[in-house]
């Protein structure tokens, strides 16, 4: 799952309270069916090796007076995920492989590191606790432009050797089409479309979300929204979100309709947008009740399936 949206919007801070590294105000957070929210320090502290997430800075995520071996070792000896040191030792060495670093980087403090090698560092550290969900927030956005595309690919490979479900956070639209299946959009603390990648890249509906791809037009490409124009965005102040649609004040589609906050409404195949202003389309209903509909479908599968596991188990015992 791709997450975009411009500086401010809200994405790092929705990421953190899905680790719980934030206390949400309200909602609900599962992991493997399990409610975070509900979760005790206990509890939360041995669910934590599941859920990592890849800092924008990630010199940050390392103790400077740490050698890599030691930061890499570290969270296995906390989380007891190995029985000996000499399995943590020879897990180290793994995964220092894995991710595209020598032996010899395992000797060296984060500052003897380049930028690159610091991520790739962080990222042995995170696969350490076997997890299976990542929030990658902007990694890349501190490195050069050949390092990052080395970075994307390493991730890619690993969410493929590994079944890692990824949150990736960026304020590159493209990237993240090409990174993610499934791609949100966030203004304002909403999210106000959300569909396929492909789909959101190439035939966004929501005003925002084709201003996005306006404005991530490059020099000399065209799209067929045409470039990024200063009269695309009215000026005016962000309304109160509980009275209205965030981005009332700055849509140039905006109607009196629009002073009543949107829900999240199915448009098509996967696709939601939270705009009262598409109508050439016909609503499926709103986000809740697709993921309603998607379960009750899911739910004779996973009724036969129990079934077969229980006959099983009792022909075990």
């Amino acid at each position: 799952m791709g997450l975009v949206g411009e500086s401010g919007c809200g994405k790092s801070t929705l990421g953190r309270m899905m680790l719980r590294l934030l206390e949400p105000t309200e909602g609900k957070v599962y992991l493997d069916r399990v409610d975070l929210m509900a979760l005790g320090l206990g509890e939360l502290q041995r669910t934590r090796s599941k859920m990592q997430i890849i800092f924008q800075h990630p010199e940050s995520a390392l103790n400077p007076r740490m050698k890599i071996y030691e930061s890499i070792m570290e969270p296995m000896q906390i989380q007891q995920v190995y029985n000996s040191r000499r399995e943590e030792r020879k897990k180290a060495y793994e995964l220092i492989d894995l991710v595209g670093l020598n032996k010899e980087h395992l000797n060296r403090y984060p500052h003897e590191l380049s930028g690159g090698q610091i991520q790739r560092a962080v990222l042995a550290r995170i696969l350490s606790l076997k997890p299976c969900f990542i929030v990658a927030d902007e990694p890349t956005s501190m490195l050069d432009v050949s390092v990052q595309a080395q970075v994307l690919n390493l991730l890619k490979d690993i969410q493929k050797m590994f079944n890692i479900a990824y949150l990736f956070i960026s304020h590159d639209l493209e990237v993240v089409c090409w990174m993610s299946d499934r791609t949100a959009i966030m203004y304002k603390g909403d999210i106000v479309e959300i569909g396929p990648s492909k789909t959101v890249y190439d035939n966004p509906r929501h005003p925002y979300t084709r201003m996005l791809v306006k404005a991530f037009s490059q020099l000399g490409q065209e799209n067929k929204y045409g470039t990024m124009l200063k009269d695309d965005y009215k000026k005016g102040t962000v309304p109160d979100h509980a009275s209205g649609c965030s981005f009332y004040s700055r849509c140039p589609q905006a109607s009196m309709g629009c002073e009543k906050k949107p829900e999240l409404r199915h448009i098509k195949e996967g696709h939601f947008v939270a705009c009262h202003e598409i109508k050439d389309e016909q609503f499926r209903g709103t986000y809740e009740e697709d993921i309603l509909r998607r379960a009750a479908d899911f739910r004779p599968f996973l009724e036969r399936y129990l079934d077969e596991y229980l006959e099983e188990a009792v022909k075990n015992d």
